[in-house]
């Protein structure tokens, strides 16, 4: 019984840290092009690690294990083969699908909020801001992104679960039941694992006073200044190429491409201020504060 408790918190753990990893990055391209509009660190670590995607992907698995495997038999729960957790029957969508959708919805709500309150409280770090949103709890969770939640809960369930499910056998058998010949192979993958959990703990440790260290960096540092010289003049010499390079196009096909822009501008412009009245507080502050420093790492409140 103590050997299966560690391999399921051996796998658990395997999973946490791909959950992590796999959420660093979807954050990263997220805040690229679409939030922060830069390159930046969105996590409270150095490392490419958001804890908080780690916690989502063993929430949701967790919840539909131990849902699946107690849920009556007479409610048919979604099972595409019919080779989830202990439920062998095999079924598509079902009614009873809404009971563990609605928990792990719930769940991945509080966690959000519980994560946010720790850092702004706790780290006096503010990772997101949803401060101009409509419906928004001490700018931490909102309707708007909650329903992303949502969709990610649909994700996992309707499409991940499964598969998820196969990684968690095959981890386990991989590293419990490798055999003689496959001994080696599951001590390293152990210890590998345990050096990465070594260098994930030795981050959030050295992490703690990381943003009061990299703001004075920032302002002492002369490299930086350079950098950011370096980069306004890059942006005017892209500004004068692009001016000369518009002065060789006739002033025909000028006009009348600024025309239709003017043309698709207004009718987006339109589309644009209905959606911002239905989801932000002050539409004119429609972009949240920048929480970010020059380096892009979050920036601590004081």
């Amino acid at each position: 019984m103590v050997r299966l408790a560690y391999a399921y918190l051996i796998v658990i753990l395997a999973m946490f840290i791909f959950g992590c990893m796999v959420g660093y990055l979807f954050e990263v391209i997220y805040r690229r092009f679409f939030s922060a509009k830069k390159w930046v660190n969105p996590g409270f670590m150095k490392g490419p690690w958001l804890p908080l995607y780690g916690f989502g992907i063993v929430v949701m698995f967790v919840i539909s294990a131990t849902i699946i495997q107690n849920f009556p038999s007479s409610m048919v729960l979604y099972n595409p083969t019919g080779k989830l957790f202990t439920n062998t029957i095999q079924s598509g969508p079902t009614i009873y699908d809404l009971i563990p959708i609605s928990i792990i919805f719930i769940c991945l709500i509080l966690l959000e909020f519980i994560a946010g309150i720790i850092f702004i409280k706790g780290f006096k770090v503010r990772l997101w801001d949803y401060s101009n949103l409509k419906g928004n709890i001490l700018g931490v969770i909102c309707p708007q992104f909650s329903l992303i939640w949502l969709v990610v809960d649909l994700i996992y369930y309707y499409g991940l679960s499964p598969y998820i499910y196969n990684m968690f056998t095959y981890l386990f058998k991989f590293i419990f039941e490798g055999g003689e010949t496959g001994t080696m192979v599951n001590v390293i993958f152990i210890l590998l694992l345990g050096v990465i959990y070594g260098v994930f703990i030795y981050d959030f440790v050295s992490s703690l006073n990381i943003f009061t260290k990299l703001t004075k960096l920032a302002k002492q540092s002369e490299g930086l200044k350079h950098y950011e010289r370096f980069r306004e003049a890059q942006k005017a010499n892209l500004y004068l190429a692009k001016a000369k390079l518009l002065e060789k196009i006739p002033e025909s096909v000028k006009a009348k491409y600024e025309d239709n822009k003017k043309k698709v501008e207004e009718r987006n412009s339109k589309l644009t201020k209905f959606i911002d009245k239905l989801v932000y507080i002050d539409p004119s502050k429609k972009n949240t504060k920048d929480n970010y420093d020059s380096q892009g790492r979050p920036i601590k409140e004081e």
